[in-house]
């Protein structure tokens, strides 16, 4: 077997960010598709800037702020029900069934996200999601594509024996100019420059290949 450890992006990689509308509706209204566009871009535009400054705040934090910046007309607790439901996103169809087909043939599953601990964990816990380990970059106070973040993988398994997958190209870029190995799922968004060990269209189809 190729690989001891498989590890996953969270946010858009297991779980559906867009699936996100549904519960921003009945919170927001009909404006919830527009706005998570724009709060998902400057959530992750936060975390950059937060990288090139040096500095750094707990996913939790970057989220609220992230939404204050697009939807300063929301009232406080519009804003911290709007949130919450960052604690409870859903799966993609194919993570679940992916993750089973993993760990059945003896391959651990683990997280590697920009979020806490405990988004992660109720996330996971919300979409009944098989997860062995979770890593955040909590622990080494950076976000994403700095090198730190993906070194935790070393934490978890040899190299040579561990996947990174991800459904963001800059992600899947950031993990390779590590030299690590890397899968990049292709949903659709902004695809890497950078070529990855492997290219897949769907979790399933990235479970048979690893499993093969």
């Amino acid at each position: 077997m190729r690989f001891d450890l498989v590890a996953f992006d969270l946010y858009g990689t297991l779980l559906a960010i867009e699936k996100l509308e549904a519960a921003l509706t009945r919170i927001l209204g009909a404006d919830a598709r527009a706005l998570l566009a724009d709060w998902r871009k400057a959530q992750l535009g936060r975390t950059w800037e937060l990288n090139q400054r040096g500095d750094y705040e707990p996913f939790g934090d970057v989220t609220a702020r992230a939404l204050a910046q697009v939807a300063s007309h929301l009232s406080p607790a519009l804003m911290e029900r709007a949130c919450k439901a960052w604690l409870t996103v859903p799966a993609h169809p194919d993570a679940a069934p992916a993750l089973r087909h993993l760990r059945s043939v003896g391959i651990r599953c683990a997280i590697l996200s920009n979020g806490t601990s405990p988004m992660i964990r109720s996330a996971l816990d919300a979409a009944g999601l098989p997860i062995d380990e979770v890593r955040s970059v909590d622990e080494v106070r950076v976000y994403k594509p700095d090198p730190r973040v993906y070194a935790l993988l070393d934490r978890m398994a040899p190299g040579d024996r561990t996947l990174f997958v991800s459904s963001n190209g800059w992600d899947v870029d950031g993990c390779k100019k590590t030299g690590r190995m890397v899968a990049y799922v292709d949903r659709g968004g902004a695809p890497p420059v950078q070529q990855p060990d492997l290219r897949v269209t769907s979790l399933e189809e990235l479970a048979r290949s690893v499993a093969a």
